[in-house]
């Protein structure tokens, strides 16, 4: 394999910067290492076991789509690079093919207007190459028929393997962007030619399931506060109601098709947590014990289904941390071999035929390393190198990350995760509590993850809270958040912090909290609510009044979600107006007295800069200006690398002056 890496930097000379040396060792690694570009995006194998498709992207230069050959018969090339776009998502249709689609990571138009992330298809020689999708709608609209499709498309899985197919969507939207549905179609990637799924779809239906073959099978449509799940056999055609649910709360989410054509349903156990079972579309509930559970956690579970055969060959699973869970005896022991070789990290595996595998390519990553590819042949026992996905990473120089479950004060279960710097052990440290955005998502699971370990690089333990509200720890812990922003959401977060401080790990003296959106919300709530606890907050694009949330026009939030989401999650804007402006940032910004640094970015459609100018005058008519930054090119977060280190570089001087 040692030939290979020598073939891949010679033929690719541009690339030579990702695989080299780094620098000298510095007293802390700098912030390009933490959030630069990563030099290895991802890496897939073919479906074969021949191949591999790397998204790659040198310094200063756009990501691009690489494929090299495993056997070294066939020189590595670039199949796709462009001077205004980055190669984004990639997925191989077969051996012959792959479609990828496209986005700006950095923002570097200088005319930024809202774009899709269009789709183009590519043989594996690099020939052919096929715009499937625009990124821009046209603004002549063209007569239907004609090739490209237009931005309102997008990919939603690859099709039947012995076709060069893939199956797109067609997406309707409402007046801000919302997708109201999607009508599925299939689209050959070598012709641009496109074939219709049926005429008697289901309406209204936001996300489709399909068998191996591409052929729609289940849907799950969302029309006002009602969620309805439907199903079809392949010998009537005919849909099916399988169920109507409140739109928050399906029961049973249709996700795959098996290779006896029988449905498979992601739902809740009896304690709440995540499964996945057949279903008895004839009775209507799962039928038999669950193929795959996931007690303590929740949500994050995906099929592996040989591509060939259609057959379940194993599950990729999430609970603290992502795991293969196989169901074929050879994949099984395959995957054995592999964690053997790797003790304590996380060992994805991807193997083609995995009942017979050649080849098996190994995404391998820890707490502590953001990972590496790896090429293992079964067969020699042979194992080589392929690429470190951020080489400059000294895994001996980071720090470590566990979950911990601890009790709320109101005794519910509570998971909180905290990094602690290398030599943290004896002694009280400074803390960062770091609080997630969503909020109805999950935080993080085990691995490397960028900015803990960036504040643990400078010496600050870092609390990060799933309080109540997130996802991926069983439905309670999600429902336990609803209408509770700046109530039992927050106590969470204190409760997190009070955890740190009773193991000895953190200086309740010299804390600082921080997050982004909702993160930003709880960072300004936290600091008016709890401000004997925190010496400083760093809030970015964060939300500063939740009822703004509802009267902002100029925001992207649909009014769908504004009238049948928000008021049941977070608060009804009539009847619930005085729990939202007890709970609203803006309208105590007096009672906050610790520093504050406050960024945004000026194209912000999700929290327009509105929450931060509003937020900025309130704090300076109370006497507490704040550190004040805005990105006039940034919408909803920092992609432009000189801004993310620029923010990031104002950040550790803020810690620094208030912490240290």
């Amino acid at each position: 394999m040692k030939s290979l890496f020598r073939q891949w930097c010679a033929g690719l000379c541009a690339l030579v910067a990702i695989w080299g040396g780094g620098a000298a060792v510095a007293a802390e690694p700098a912030l390009q290492v933490f959030f630069g570009d990563a030099p290895l995006r991802v890496a897939k194998l073919s479906p074969s076991g021949r191949w591999v498709a790397a998204v790659v992207q040198p310094k200063g230069a756009r990501a691009r789509l690489v494929v090299t050959d495993l056997d070294e018969k066939e020189p590595s090339r670039v199949i796709a690079q462009f001077s205004r776009v980055d190669v984004g998502r990639v997925f191989w249709v077969n051996d012959d093919w792959l479609v990828f689609d496209t986005e700006d990571l950095v923002n570097r138009d200088a005319e930024w207007t809202r774009r899709g992330r269009g789709l183009m298809a590519v043989a594996r020689s690099g020939e052919r190459m096929r715009l499937l999708v625009k990124r821009e709608f046209d603004t002549a609209f063209p007569p239907p028929g004609s090739q490209p499709l237009e931005a309102n498309h997008q990919l939603l899985t690859v099709g039947d393997p012995s076709r060069n197919e893939v199956i797109v969507g067609e997406l309707r939207f409402d007046g801000r962007y919302q997708v109201t549905g999607i009508s599925p179609l299939a689209l050959d990637v070598s012709t641009g030619t496109r074939r219709s799924l049926g005429a008697s779809l289901p309406s209204d239906v936001v996300s489709w399931v399909f068998d191996a073959k591409g052929r729609p099978r289940a849907a799950v449509s969302i029309k006002d506060d009602k969620a309805r799940t439907y199903w079809t056999d392949l010998t009537s055609g005919e849909w099916k109601q399988l169920g109507e649910f409140p739109r928050l709360e399906i029961k049973y989410s249709p996700r795959w098709v098996d290779d006896h054509g029988r449905l498979l349903v992601a739902h809740s156990d009896k304690a709440g947590f995540g499964a996945v079972s057949r279903y008895d579309v004839v009775k209507g509930a799962p039928d038999g014990e669950p193929l795959v559970s996931t007690p303590g956690f929740s949500g994050g579970t995906d099929l592996i289904q040989d591509r060939d055969t259609d057959a379940i060959v194993g599950f990729q699973v999430l609970t603290d941390a992502r795991s293969l869970v196989w169901t074929a005896s050879a994949a099984r022991s395959l995957q054995e071999r592999v964690d053997a070789r790797f003790p304590g990290r996380v060992n994805l595996m991807a193997c083609g035929r995995c009942d017979a595998a050649s080849t098996a390519l190994v995404y391998s990553y820890s707490d502590r390393s953001p990972g590496e590819y790896l090429v293992f042949r079964p067969a020699s026992g042979k194992w080589a190198r392929f690429g470190a996905v951020r080489p400059d990473v000294d895994e001996k120089r980071m720090a470590t990350t566990d979950l911990h479950r601890i009790k709320a004060r109101d005794g519910l279960d509570l998971p909180v995760w905290v990094t602690r710097p290398a030599g943290a052990e004896t002694q009280a440290r400074a803390a960062v509590v770091l609080v997630h955005g969503g909020p109805w998502v999950r935080g993080r699971e085990w691995g490397w993850n960028a900015t803990a370990q960036f504040l643990a690089s400078r010496g600050y333990v870092v609390i990060e809270p799933e309080f109540r509200g997130s996802t991926g720890y069983g439905f309670d812990h999600y429902r336990a958040g609803w209408r509770q922003w700046g109530q039992a959401m927050q106590d969470d977060v204190s409760d997190s912090l009070s955890f740190g401080v009773k193991q000895g790990w953190v200086d309740p003296k010299r804390v600082c909290i921080a997050g982004a959106s909702y993160g930003g919300y709880s960072t300004l709530m936290g600091l008016a609510k709890d401000p004997e606890q925190y010496r400083c907050g760093v809030a970015w694009v964060a939300v500063s009044d939740p009822l703004l949330m509802f009267r902002a026009h100029w925001s992207d939030i649909s009014s769908e979600h504004k009238l049948h989401t928000m008021p049941q999650m977070i608060g009804d804007p009539v009847a619930d107006a005085a729990m939202l402006r007890a709970n609203s940032p803006l309208e105590h910004a007096a009672r906050i007295k610790s520093p504050v640094l406050l960024a945004y970015g000026a194209l912000d459609l999700r929290v327009p800069l509105d929450h931060g100018t509003r937020m900025r005058e309130a704090l300076t008519r109370a006497g507490n200006p704040p550190e004040w930054v805005v990105y006039e090119d940034e919408h909803h977060g920092f992609r432009k690398p000189e801004n993310r280190l620029d923010f990031w570089a104002r950040v550790e001087r803020f810690l620094a002056q208030h912490l240290k």
